[in-house]
């Protein structure tokens, strides 16, 4: 992704966003791409030279902790609406009136937002691993989520959460970067039922320095960009992504507010009855990732979308990374299918 394609902008809360941008050629449709944790708008290289060649529009931000983007401490300013109304602001800046949004992880719970708030600019939708993410309506308790996840899949799938909100976790994965990132990008997606889904296994991995092996589908330039970056920027900021959820920021904006219609509500309400993707869905289940399950995707695509596609990839939690030549493959058939 060409340096020379990167932009700031200054949104309407004052945070610096930093963006890739290439317009589209040919009339083809513009695509966000929104990456999770500990991601930045780079993870998206191999999608972003694919459709680009094929003329669309690309706009990739590093989101908000993320690489050149504001890395704010409080994670007050991570309150997903808010977030949103950041993004329509660079949708905004370049004049992209609709999009085809494509998110991963984190990203995916964000455009999960956007699309309740903004379905009018959006004309599709790409879940890459992790689906849509309904609104939390009650207080999020993580002890309870572990239970859940226990009962659901035999295993804790929040357990590394645990470390994450430690107040030194930022400072430790610093210490021991690459054992963070071969954990987070793990060569055999297997290592996470270990890792990450059993209480106490991330932070000794990663305290204990166990390097698990730099993941074959990053080659050495792709790893050093990502461990720099965690180097120079560090996680503490990003880490606010998981804060703000066990501290239930978002709750207030989530419950429903008596009657309201999609076009009179405020930025501060996603009523229930609103709960539906409106425009198409198209999902790659990741078949091997443990965290953001197969079975996720099954309990809620039927539930709030009609019009969804599916692609199933043997990878783990990176798909777009794992498998580029088949996700990009298949979502290119899917949109040109569709006269995108």
């Amino acid at each position: 992704m060409h340096t020379a394609l990167y932009k700031e902008l200054i949104v309407r809360r004052g945070l610096i966003y930093r963006y890739y941008w290439s317009p589209s050629a040919h009339q083809k449709p513009a695509l966000l791409f929104l990456h999770g944790f500990p991601s930045y708008a780079s993870d998206w290289q191999k999608q972003v030279v694919y459709f680009r060649e094929l003329g669309y529009g690309i706009l990739a931000p590093d989101l908000l902790g993320a690489g050149g983007t504001a890395k704010p401490l409080d994670p007050q300013v991570f309150r997903l609406n808010d977030m949103a109304r950041d993004i329509m602001d660079i949708l905004a800046a370049e004049g992209i009136h609709k999009a085809i949004g494509i998110a991963h992880d984190w990203g995916s719970v964000l455009l999960s937002h956007l699309s309740l708030l903004y379905p009018d600019s959006f004309q599709a939708y790409g879940w890459i691993g992790l689906c849509f993410m309904e609104p939390i309506t009650v207080r999020f308790d993580l002890n309870m989520a572990m239970v859940y996840t226990k009962e659901l899949l035999g295993y804790e799938g929040y357990a590394y959460w645990q470390f994450f909100l430690r107040d030194d976790a930022h400072s430790v994965i610093q210490q021991h970067v690459d054992s963070f990132l071969q954990l987070m990008y793990p060569n055999n997606p297997d290592d996470w039922l270990t890792y990450m889904a059993l209480p106490n296994k991330t932070a000794g991995c990663i305290e204990g320095d166990l390097r698990l092996g730099r993941p074959s589908y990053l080659d050495e330039e792709e790893y050093a960009v990502l461990r720099n970056n965690i180097l120079a920027g560090g996680v503490q900021s990003s880490l606010n992504w998981y804060k703000a959820q066990v501290e239930n920021i978002d709750l207030q904006d989530n419950r429903h507010h008596g009657d309201c219609t999609r076009s009179s509500c405020s930025i501060t309400e996603i009523p229930e009855n609103t709960w539906k993707l409106l425009a198409p869905s198209f999902v790659v289940v990741a078949l091997k990732d443990y965290i953001c399950t197969p079975q996720r995707v099954k309990i809620t695509m039927p539930k709030y979308a009609s019009d969804v596609e599916y692609c199933e990839v043997e990878s783990g939690h990176w798909p777009h990374l794992e498998y580029p030549e088949e996700v990009n493959a298949a979502l290119h058939r899917w949109m040109e299918a569709r006269g995108w």
